[in-house]
């Protein structure tokens, strides 16, 4: 009897590792620091645990034993941003896993650029105008900030300006007027001389500015009140200017048109 017990006593010994084997799991993985490059040295834990892991050089660890159910993993490495996910341990089965780590980013002190608005050569011009003349001036953000209706709305701010309603063929019109003091005849009113992108525009008695041009496509103005004030390339005789004068600049194909002409390296300065 005494060695029947012996016998029975050392198969228990025997099955117990095997029946606590079957009653936990496993897990092994691999740490990566990209897709294919293994990270060496990350410690690796399952919450709760008491037995922390380091990654070897190929990337891998290893837990032996890790009770059943749902556990957390927790992976960390400096320079890389730590790593948990839950994961679901079977009794008797090995869970393997690959995890990548992501690099902790590196704040950067801001980078302050500074830079002259781009130009289209007309606008060049207009900029150069405004330093130096002194007529009235109006840039395409200037002109949004008024919120303008009607392109006239624009030129109602413009000392010496009168907007006049008239009626013609196609309705309600607005008539741009400079008022001029002439001789003993006091003031009397005076018709302006368009120009659109720099080419004399003739508008119609009966028409309005508001006809042809709107808001929406104006990006600068330039109203010059008597012939004292119009630059030479807007003083024309032939076209009665000295009334006053407005140039329009409007929208030209896409934005693009508004950058400087490029210069050309192979001609002479």
């Amino acid at each position: 009897m005494r060695s029947a017990d012996a016998l029975l006593l050392a198969g228990g010994l025997l099955l117990l590792p095997r029946l606590h084997a079957q009653s936990t799991g496993a897990l092994t993985g691999q740490v990566l620091a990209d897709s294919v490059t293994p990270l060496a040295e990350a410690r690796i834990r399952v919450i709760g645990a008491t037995n922390v892991v380091v990654s070897g050089s190929d990337g891998r660890f290893s837990f032996g034993t890790v009770a059943p159910g749902n556990q957390l993993l927790e992976i960390r490495r400096l320079g890389y941003v730590a790593f948990q996910q839950w994961v679901k341990i079977v009794a008797g089965q090995t869970l393997d896993l690959q995890i990548k780590l992501e690099l902790v980013p590196v704040p950067l002190a801001p980078v302050v650029v500074k830079g002259e608005p781009a130009l289209w050569p007309a606008m060049e011009g207009f900029e150069e105008r405004r330093a130096h003349a002194t007529g009235h001036f109006f840039d395409r953000t200037e002109i949004a900030r008024m919120q303008p209706r009607l392109f006239t709305d624009v030129l109602r701010r413009v000392p010496g300006v009168q907007i006049q309603p008239s009626t013609g063929a196609f309705g309600g019109n607005e008539m741009v007027r400079m008022t001029r003091t002439v001789g003993v005849t006091g003031l009397r009113q005076c018709p302006v001389l368009f120009y659109l992108n720099g080419m004399p525009f003739q508008v119609a008695g009966d028409m309005s500015i508001n006809q042809y041009v709107t808001p929406e496509d104006v990006v600068a103005i330039e109203v010059y009140s008597g012939s004292s004030q119009i630059p030479p390339e807007f003083l024309s005789n032939l076209l009665n200017s000295r009334c006053g004068v407005v140039v329009i600049w409007t929208r030209l194909g896409s934005e693009e048109d508004y950058r400087p002409a490029p210069k050309d390296s192979t001609k002479p300065s």
